[in-house]
């Protein structure tokens, strides 16, 4: 076991909190400050577990495999720029079945094996989706319930065999729509895709940061799922309120060391009738001993922000408010760049950027980028995350720090200036913080999302904030440009670098973008 110089004094300041009794929505403000970086070293314990934390693979060498057809490219040359300008989440599903080789395809782009790159000696598999340090805490799971060739049951995604490990059988999409808070429709999906964590993948070497990175890699496997369904022809529907232990008790997860994150339902769409919401009450006060288990912060966050089934009415959600515009601002055109790159190539093809090249970007490039990432309100899965972007070469745009306001569209200016130095210090030194055109921050709007929406929101907006990243990043590809995340910064530095308190307004994420390979 080992912690940096300062975790073991915050783990104790927070034992203190928990015993004193916070106020609402504290234990989720809490958690993000628990989750920091500080000049030394990432917040926490870091533990080393006998039980090799560092596979990135669950074994099940008992159980059954069903091989699956070898990924193939489907005739639809939909691009990106289309599947994500007429994304729309179903409200339902037909009864068809969907085919064993489709679903193949869906898994492979999710978070499958897309390549493989030589490493001296070893072979490395690139995978669809990025991992903070290759350690992968994210696992995918099948609820299959009408797929041809493919008895109905749960079942376990093998990623290096390509295959699914046979968990249980039997008829179970109408369990996973019991769990969630809003069920309609759901149950008559041919198959459900629940992505899970294994959190002390990350917490063996990032220690706290882990849980971010965990959360975060759930909106990166659900947006190559989100994306790949659409170009499919599918529709999609994804959860992130739903009773968490129904879904971990029927995947066979402990709800503690894995757990489930998110929600996929996918088929062919169809209508249904909209019903309430059901009542899934989320804890109303956490008790100071669920936050103590043995285990990170992050973890007894988790358990503490279950939902479970309520008596009483779920309450209706207020809107955030509305922004002020920044001025001065630069009005953007959306369509100036318009890829034709289908949504397969750039998942297939993605790839974090080893090098920035020392050129600038277009600001039509940046602008296309940007409206993937935020431009339409149909993709979000949870409001309050928006866009900061720092600008060091974008041709025709000066150097500073922007916020993105997609309703314009238009950059509103925060802070002119070059800002290379310090974003490089408040990214521990990373000399891509520099390198890059530009920097687009992930910033979170703490306060008022906890006020609206419980504790629960922290999750929801890390699993938003890695859905947007991961649009970054297929963007990128698709004008020919790289992207990276550099997700371990000091939060207190880089807040103040954006003008943020670190409380009701931080940042929780970070995608590099520019020329580069």
């Amino acid at each position: 076991m080992k912690t940096d110089r300062r975790g073991l004094f915050r783990w104790i300041a927070g034992a203190l909190t928990a015993a004193s009794g916070a106020g609402a929505g504290e234990h989720a403000l809490a958690i993000h400050a628990e989750t920091g970086n500080t000049r030394f070293g990432s917040l926490g314990i870091r533990l080393r577990s006998l039980r090799d934390p560092l596979s990135a693979f669950k074994p099940y060498a008992d159980s059954k495999r069903v091989g699956l057809p070898p990924p193939v490219e489907i005739s639809s040359t939909m691009s990106l720029a289309s599947s994500v300008r007429g994304y729309e989440p179903t409200s339902g599903f037909r009864k068809d079945a969907v085919s064993l080789a489709a679903l193949s395809r869906l898994l492979q782009l999710t978070n499958g094996v897309t390549g493989r790159m030589a490493a001296g000696e070893r072979e490395l598999r690139l995978r669809a989706a990025p991992s903070a340090g290759a350690l992968y805490s994210g696992e995918v799971y099948v609820v299959a319930e009408r797929v041809l060739g493919l008895n109905p049951g749960v079942y376990y995604y093998a990623v290096l065999e390509h295959a699914l490990v046979a968990l249980r059988s039997g008829s179970f999409m109408g369990r996973v729509g019991a769990a969630l808070e809003a069920p309609a429709g759901v149950s008559s999906a041919p198959a459900a895709v629940l992505l899970t964590n294994i959190f002390r993948r990350y917490r063996h070497r990032y220690a706290n940061r882990g849980y971010r990175f965990a959360l975060i890699d759930s909106g990166h496997i659900g947006e190559n799922l989100r994306l790949a369904s659409r170009s499919s022809g599918f529709g999609e529907m994804c959860a992130l309120r739903f009773h968490d232990d129904a879904l971990n008790e029927l995947l066979g997860v402990d709800g503690r060391e894995e757990s489930v994150c998110a929600v996929h339902a996918i088929g062919f769409p169809g209508k249904v009738a909209v019903a309430a919401p059901r009542a899934l009450g989320e804890l109303q006060r956490v008790d100071p001993a669920a936050l103590m288990p043995r285990g990170g912060a992050p973890d007894r966050y988790h358990q503490a922000t279950k939902l479970t089934p309520a008596p009483t009415a779920r309450p209706k959600l207020q809107p955030l408010a509305p922004r002020v515009r920044a001025a001065p601002g630069v009005v953007l055109v959306k369509g100036r760049t318009n890829p034709r790159t289908a949504v397969e190539e750039t998942i297939r093809n993605r790839r974090s950027a080893s090098v920035f090249h020392n050129e600038p970007m277009a600001l039509a490039d940046l602008a296309f980028v940007l409206e993937m990432a935020r431009g339409y309100d149909s993709l979000r899965r949870t409001p309050g995350v928006e866009i900061h972007v720092v600008v060091h070469r974008v041709r025709d745009l000066a150097s500073g720090i922007y916020r993105y306001e997609p309703e314009g569209p238009r950059l509103g200016l925060v802070r002119a200036g070059n800002l290379r130095l310090e974003m490089e210090s408040a990214c521990l030194g990373q000399e891509k913080a520099g390198e890059a055109a530009a920097g687009l921050a992930m910033v979170a709007r703490l306060a008022e999302s906890v006020s609206r929406a419980g504790e629960r929101s922290y999750r929801d907006l890390l699993i938003e904030a890695g859905g947007m990243a991961q649009r970054v990043y297929l963007a990128a590809e698709a004008v020919g440009a790289v992207a990276r995340n550099l997700a371990a910064f000091l939060d207190d530095e880089f807040n103040a670098l954006l003008g943020l308190d670190g409380r009701r307004e931080a940042v929780v994420h970070l995608t590099m973008l520019g020329p580069g390979r």
